[in-house]
């Protein structure tokens, strides 16, 4: 598959209008291997005309033919997933092997949605005397996201979205636009806008025909297109947001099973996961042998660091520079923040690899602590009462994720629900995800809920419509 280096516009590879573009870095070698176009918010504006014109007539086809298409994307998904891994691996450094396994199953999630489309309902109330109320879900039109999470959801809903990539990964949501085509939706539906924050990202938080934005990112970024909305047109707003994400491992726990469950979470993706199990609480009982495991494991999934193309590659490198530079600094100060169990450096070779890192012995009010690292970096501190452990679980601003390890199902259920998090795992941790539940955050880690049965209602207003045969005033 030949990676795409233009803009997605009306079902179009569209040069930029400014003809600007900008460089991708391999950081699997730290060297330059393509440029892409940049989009501005001239680009923005002739997107946004095309989605006006696309999704009335979308919004009312069946929602057989909108279902078969999101399937249809799924299928075309899953059968160019080489293609697609060899370019994403390239692009963010994750090993091309997960990614063929992540990429086989997006059919799985697409054939979700297109079921969600086939079955959503309209509700109907008789409850007052004289009255025929039932619900209307429509599209808001015109709808934009910032990383392409929601592409399924937002035109099953039948709305248009122009989704602005991450600049660090652009060429996989441009595929996506191009398979969106061959998928059947219509030219103008879907459209991807590569560029950056500051002139696309705003550019579409702005706009004042854009009436639904939706983000996957930092929390300072989140606020602002919060701002932005309430600046423009009030659009409404769905944020998917950082995470510094607790995991509670009791004396009775499973401590194998919650060892190597932790250390996947804070390993897959090179640690780049919102949802990363990146403070753990483990009682004073069991510190010992559960550290001891966690590192076996840890070192287990990290056993071959290397180039992401390569098919042994367990450990790919950050995803850019930046990312790199800044947990090298969370490295240092950690360093003084608390006792350094593994790891603690930067990895071998050109690219921008981290070894990964343990900390224990940790205030909780420590920088290591409290910051998201977004990195093969965790902190791993003690607990001795269950009221203490979901003390300092919830003493954050983050509440995106959280998990709970024990074979006592009181112990479980009760924990797992006094902790301050969208999601909880009990016995698990991420990145296990189930397809059939809301998934979103607590306090800064998010507004609004993706996946589950309701997910398609995030991408629609309800409307009321009133029949009446009564003849009288209301309420008599």
């Amino acid at each position: 598959m030949q990676p795409i280096t233009k803009l997605i516009i009306n079902g179009q590879e569209t040069s930029s209008i400014s003809g600007k573009q900008f460089a991708l870095i391999d950081p699997s070698t730290g060297k330059e291997w393509i440029k892409i176009d940049e989009a501005d918010k001239e680009d923005v504006d002739a997107s946004v005309k095309h989605a006006e014109q696309a999704w009335p007539a979308w919004s009312a086809q069946h929602a057989a033919v909108k279902a078969m298409a999101i399937r249809k994307l799924g299928e075309l998904i899953a059968a160019n997933a080489d293609g697609i891994a060899e370019l994403e691996a390239r692009t963010m450094g994750k090993p091309i092997a997960t990614l063929r396994g992540e990429l086989s199953r997006v059919s799985v999630l697409c054939n979700f949605f297109a079921s969600l489309v086939e079955t959503s309902l309209s509700s109907v109330s008789t409850n007052t005397p004289g009255h025929l109320n039932y619900t209307l879900n429509q599209p808001y039109g015109v709808t934009a996201g910032i990383l392409p999470w929601n592409v399924c959801p937002a035109v099953g809903a039948g709305n248009a979205i122009i989704i602005k990539s991450s600049e660090k990964a652009p060429i996989t949501p441009l595929i996506l636009g191009k398979l969106c085509i061959e998928a059947g939706f219509p030219p103008g539906l879907v459209q991807v806008l590569s560029g950056f924050g500051p002139t696309v990202g705003a550019a579409l938080g702005l706009h004042m025909k854009i009436r639904k934005i939706s983000f996957t990112g930092s929390v300072g970024t989140g606020k602002l297109i919060q701002q932005m909305s309430g600046q423009s047109n009030l659009k409404a707003v769905t944020l998917e947001l950082g995470g510094k994400s607790p995991a509670l491992i009791f004396p009775d726990a499973d401590i194998p099973k919650a060892a190597e469950a932790c250390a996947l979470s804070i390993m897959a993706n090179s640690g780049q996961i919102c949802v990363a199990s990146s403070r753990i609480y483990v009682h004073t009982s069991i510190k010992d042998q559960f550290l001891t495991t966690y590192q076996a494991a840890i070192q287990a999934l990290g056993k071959k660091m290397g180039n992401a193309l390569d098919e042994g590659t367990t450990q790919g490198p950050q995803v850019d520079k930046i990312q790199h530079d800044k947990i090298k600094e969370y490295l240092e100060v950690g360093k003084g923040e608390g006792k350094v169990v593994f790891g603690g450096s930067a990895g071998d070779g050109p690219g921008y690899f981290i070894n990964p890192t343990v900390f224990t012995d940790v205030a909780d009010s420590a920088r290591i602590s409290r910051e998201e690292i977004f990195g093969p970096v965790a902190v791993v501190n003690t607990f001795e009462t269950e009221e203490e452990a979901v003390r300092r679980a919830n003493d954050t601003e983050y509440g995106l994720h959280a998990a709970v390890f024990s074979k006592n199902i009181d112990t479980a259920v009760r924990v797992a629900a006094a902790l301050e998090s969208g999601t909880v795992g009990v016995n698990c941790t991420s990145p296990t995800m189930a397809l059939d539940i809301p998934f979103g955050g607590y306090k800064q880690s998010g507004v609004g809920r993706e996946l589950g049965a309701t997910a398609l209602s995030y991408w629609r207003e309800v409307g009321l419509s009133d029949t009446s045969t009564c003849k009288s005033c209301w309420g008599c």
